[in-house]
């Protein structure tokens, strides 16, 4: 999982923050849905998995206000492990991560500040193209970013948390199942002993 979850961060950590028009750079906002989830199918060297991101409440730390995203995931021999980040204003960036804290079945909850330390830099995204795509049944519409030559990424104002449709890359990522409310777990496990291909969709004119 640490790797999957790394490629997540050094994406967004790159993508999120909004720039002036002036410098000519791309910025990706959370999609803050109150009581939206995302289900992810996840692909790493250690076998396929399934993550979710969930949109929490509002909050606020050292008279920051922001918001909690929730990321869950099921550990084999552990549980289900749920690391929360509280994100200020709408982007997930490293300057914005107020506060993380991490539960852990059978061990005490930990709560800290995340490291100031700089992060490694990642190519900029680029916008590649505008599509739609098909997820649990649902037409939405998706905007392609690439990342160097290793990575692409979909987004999406419709999926709530992150907006991630699919990366492709290493570790690839793809979307599920999105909604609000209800359980985000539900159906979870289906397709996952074969590793589906992301649809390419239907370019947009």
């Amino acid at each position: 999982m640490s790797r999957i979850w790394g490629v997540i961060l050094a994406l967004w950590f790159t993508a999120l923050p909004v720039a002036s028009a002036q410098e000519g750079m791309i910025g990706l906002p959370l999609v803050a849905q109150k009581n939206g989830w995302a289900r992810y199918a996840a692909e790493s060297s250690e076998g396929p998995t399934e993550v979710v991101f969930k949109v929490g409440a509002a909050g606020v730390h050292k008279g920051r206000k922001g918001q909690w995203l929730i990321l869950e995931v099921d550990a084999p021999g552990m549980g289900r492990i749920s690391v929360h980040f509280l994100v200020a204003g709408g982007k997930f960036a490293p300057d914005n991560l107020l506060l993380v804290r991490s539960y852990v079945p059978g061990q005490e909850p930990q709560e800290g500040e995340p490291s100031k330390e700089p992060v490694n830099a990642v190519p900029s995204l680029k916008l590649v193209r505008k599509h739609t795509e098909t997820v649990a049944g649902r037409e939405i519409e998706v905007t392609e970013y690439s990342a160097g030559n290793a990575l692409t990424a979909g987004w999406s104002p419709s999926v709530p948390g992150l907006g991630l449709t699919y990366i492709r890359g290493d570790n690839p990522l793809r979307l599920v199942a999105f909604g609000v409310g209800g359980d985000p777990w539900k159906g979870s496990g289906s397709g996952l002993p074969q590793w589906p291909q992301p649809e390419k969709g239907k370019d947009k004119k």
